[in-house]
């Protein structure tokens, strides 16, 4: 910072002092959409805050680039001044999409002054308290809040965020936000170091050693925007990854994410792995899940750590064009080799230190004892280095060549033999120990898994082969009909892999039993499967097993439990692509097209409609198969094609489906077929034109498929048919009475069938029927009712329709200012979940539309981009909050 001129050591105030200090957010960005008009707008800035600071009886300490740090005698005083840049600069006449956004922070300390500056603990503790808040936000320190909370105006209120630890201090503060009327009091969680974002996994073991390593990472990650550790399978490189990650995380604005790609093979996947881990509610719909993912980094500043990069390398690109699109977030690679793009530094990791044989009693200061010992204790806890061991100790982790993942692997032996008897059994250097055209260390690695592996009987090492094929883990109930033919008690089996270390228990959704192997493990498990020569079989057994679970799933995410089958959906949807992968290559038609067909609804529900329809496009294109198994692929393709708002295109696909289902079907499955075709040729009419040719063809559909879902009893048919005739009523008829009515009874019949996913969409037309009738308190209490049943499954493309369909409301009463934040939250939600069924024209209220929204007002242009930055939860929060209509209508 440089010093103010005019400020002087006789006048800066000294004894107790309150410290303002404020930044603006984001400046980086606003410099480079400024350009030349930066300059001016800086100054604009400068002159607004200084005025307060000074206007309030405070003086400018120090200023930096477009920050200032200010000194008050007062702490009422320094408030004042707060609250008046905030409303001076929310008031200034900006350029537009130029408005700063500046956070301010506050502090009451002892003001010790060293020359013309102040010095100690207070002044740190009132920067890290600025650097927590978010633009626009002012937050102050417990001792501040004591002094001024009497002394408030009646327009400022004080709203206490709870304690927070922030970065370098050690003491957790009780941080306030001064809530300024007129002014948004709606902020992020503070940066502080328990909200630092992140779903790095929990670590069920001790981080040992590795000091120089940690420090030399995180040296290169201040310099480099990607650093690749890199190392032969069993170095560390991912545990390394984590633990850097969990010490440098609060240093990134957003946080930091691990990407696990041990499961990928496909390079095109890895936008959609990232995606999910940064916590997106889905891929990005119709959109290459690539372009998602450059737009969504663009306004991050994270740590993303990629995790087996090796098999991958095509997608390196992809790193480089995030370097390029997101300059503030830097990108920690695991991989046996680097990337080779220009943004990257590499970091190769050796391994552990080793004991010096002709000193072993100071075995114990290295690394790679530390590690044996400390895993030998985690099954043994007397177990220690004494002198009649440690030069056993030391001779097997310098045999080991000091890999972290053999000395865990060996170290689990001690609960059943002596050092000295383990390195007796075990000579990883010998010739033949792993296979001979590995790399040294790599031998190593396999032979201690040989090891390990060698001491199980045969059919526990038939079961761990067979594991091999599982991508990402999979539940025991998968893993049950993969292996159930093995001569083995499966728990016990899984029990003894567990003890060896060659397979982990991990936590699932729902509490279920779950497992998987590490990267480097499975494939040495995948190499066992191939040359036992059962690799084939397996693999179809594999597809076999996923096919009946996402059938099974397939039955459930229509109903009241949607979120948990969803989510265990999600949990396996990597098995699922694996599976379809290896069912395409190997000409597994049938089995392609059914699981297919299975996971639509989880690629619609939870956004993956790009990936959807790919993958569904593939599979109906396949040679051969059974027609029944093509017709429920063909109409869960046309299925993506309607969420994806071409309507005209889904018509094709449901045709062929309904000519197959009428001559092989069965009458529920003839039923469903001639619903499909039934709304896709009414809702396309929309737009290709309504004839009478198409009037007569869409009721003849629906009055056949009423009749045959009457004989069945299928309350479930019954409010399709229903549903889908009350939009054919309106649509080509234009009678919006009789719709409304239609869609009444649908919710009816969808409740009796205990369908939450129909009775939504019952209730999302009820509501903008109801709109167009002109009765808004019956359209918002429909509204309302569906959003809460849709929100909690973060069925993200019904969600955008009911947010598209508030913001029409929020307009209808004349509320613009939430009209614009919702119509915000619409446009980005829908640009994430691919969900441009949001668009068409049925999904509208004629006359009142978000379409008639200026996005580009002054005034409503920051509310329309702070809607866009809404994620699904805070959106759906702020779409309940029903607005009060200003004509009393």
């Amino acid at each position: 910072m440089t010093t103010t001129a005019a400020t002087s050591r006789r006048r800066l105030p000294t004894g107790t002092v309150t410290f303002l200090f404020t930044d603006v957010e984001g400046s980086t960005r606003l410099v480079e959409a400024a350009g030349e008009r930066w300059p001016t707008l800086l100054a604009e800035h400068d002159a607004l805050v200084r005025e307060a600071i000074t206007g309030s009886g405070g003086t400018v300490v120090k200023t930096e680039g477009d920050g200032f740090f200010a000194a008050f005698a007062s702490a009422i005083d320094a408030v004042t001044a707060a609250v008046a840049a905030q409303r001076g600069i929310a008031g200034h006449d900006w350029p537009e999409g130029l408005a700063p956004k500046v956070r301010m922070g506050l502090h009451t300390g002892l003001g010790l002054l060293g020359g013309d500056d102040y010095i100690g603990l207070d002044v740190h503790r009132a920067a890290r308290i600025m650097a927590a808040a978010h633009g626009g936000q002012v937050v102050l320190s417990a001792s501040t809040a004591a002094l001024v909370e009497h002394e408030l105006p009646v327009d400022v209120v004080l709203h206490d965020l709870g304690r927070h630890h922030l970065r370098d201090l050690s003491q957790a503060e009780g941080i306030f936000q001064l809530d300024i009327t007129g002014l948004d009091a709606r902020f992020p969680a503070l940066r502080s170091l328990e909200a630092v974002p992140n779903n790095l996994p929990a670590q069920v073991t001790h981080f040992v050693g590795r000091r120089r390593e940690r420090a030399r990472v995180r040296e290169l990650l201040e310099s480099s925007h990607v650093v690749t550790v890199t190392g032969t399978g069993g170095t560390g490189k991912t545990r390394l990854a984590l633990q850097v990650g969990s010490e440098v995380g609060g240093q990134f604005r957003d946080g930091v994410f691990f990407v696990d790609l041990a499961p990928v093979d496909d390079p095109e996947v890895v936008p959609s792995q990232i995606l999910r881990a940064l916590g997106e509610d889905s891929s990005p719909g119709n959109r290459p899940p690539r372009d998602a993912l450059l737009e969504r980094m663009g306004d991050l500043e994270v740590l993303l750590i990629l995790d087996n990069f090796e098999q991958l390398i095509p997608a390196a690109p992809i790193v480089a064009d995030l370097v390029s699109v997101a300059p503030r977030s830097r990108f920690l690679v695991t991989s046996r080799g680097p990337l080779r793009i220009a943004a990257e530094q590499e970091m190769p990791l050796e391994p552990m230190d080793l004991p010096d044989r002709r000193d072993v009693s100071r075995a114990t200061d290295t690394d790679a004892v530390a590690l044996f010992v400390d895993r030998a204790m985690a099954v043994r806890p007397d177990f220690t280095v004494t002198p009649e061991n440690a030069a056993a100790v030391s001779e097997l982790v310098r045999g080991l060549d000091g890999l972290p993942l053999a000395i865990e692997l060996v170290a689990s032996r001690v609960r059943l033999l002596p050092v000295p008897e383990i390195l007796a059994r075990l000579d990883p250097a010998r010739p033949g120990t792993g296979t001979i055209d590995l790399p040294e260390r790599q031998r190593t690695i396999e032979g201690a898994i040989e090891w390990s592996h060698d001491l199980l009987d045969p059919p526990v090492q038939d079961l761990f082969a067979r594991l091999g094929v599982f991508a990402g883990g999979a539940d025991l109930e998968q893993i049950e009909r993969v292996c159930d033919d093995i001569d083995v008690d499966l728990l016990g089996g899984l029990a003894e892999l567990v003890d060896q270390g060659l397979l982990r228990q991990v936590a699932a959704p729902g509490g279920r039993a779950r497992f998987r192997t590490l990267h480097v493990i499975r494939e040495v498990a995948l190499l066992k499967l191939e040359a036992s020569g059962t690799g084939e079989a397996v693999h179809r057994r594999h597809l076999e097993a996923y096919v009946a679970w996402a059938e099974e799933v397939a039955a459930h995410v229509l109903g009241e439990d949607r979120s948990a089958w969803l989510d265990r959906f999600d949990a396996d949807h990597d098995n699922v692509r694996t599976a379809l992968d290896w069912a395409a290559v190997h000409g597994e038609t049938d089995l392609a097209l059914r699981l297919a067909a299975a996971s639509w609804r989880f690629w619609q529900s939870r956004g993956h409609l790009h990936e959807g329809r790919s993958r569904l496009e593939t599979v109906v294109s396949l040679p051969g198969g059974e027609p029944l198994n093509r017709a429920r692929a063909l109409e869960a393709l046309g299925g993506v094609y309607w969420w994806q708002g071409e309507i005209e295109r889904c018509v094709p696909p449901y045709r062929e489906a309904l000519a197959i289902q009428r001559e092989l079907g069965e009458p529920a499955e003839i039923a469903n077929a001639i619903y499909n075709v039934a709304i896709g040729q009414a809702v396309a009419a929309v737009t290709t034109g309504i004839t009478d040719e198409v009037r007569t063809e869409v009721y003849a559909l629906y009055d056949e498929g009423e009749k045959i879902f009457r004989s069945l009893g299928d309350e479930n048919g019954l409010g399709n048919i229903t549903w889908g005739r009350g939009l054919a009523v309106s649509d080509l008829d234009d009678d919006v009475q009789q719709s409304l009515e239609l869609f009444h009874r649908s919710i009816d019949h969808y409740r009796a069938a205990g369908n939450e996913f129909g009775m939504g969409w019952g209730m999302f037309e009820v509501a903008i029927f109801s709109a167009r009738l002109g009765d808004i308190a019956t359209a918002w209490d429909y509204l309302e009712e569906g959003l809460e049943l849709f929100a909690p499954h973060r069925d993200v493309s019904a969600v955008v329709l009911f947010l598209s369909l508030a913001a029409a409301l929020a307009q209808a009463a004349d509320d613009e200012e939430r009209a614009a934040r919702l119509a915000g939250a619409v446009r980005g939600l829908r640009n994430s979940s691919g969900a441009k069924i949001v668009d068409h024209e049925i999904t509208r209220i004629r006359g009142l539309s978000i379409e008639e929204i200026d996005p580009s007002r002054d005034d409503l242009e920051p509310l329309y981009r702070a809607g866009m930055a809404m994620d699904l939860a805070q959106a759906v929060e702020y779409a309940l909050g029903r607005p009060v209509p200003t004509d009393g209508g």
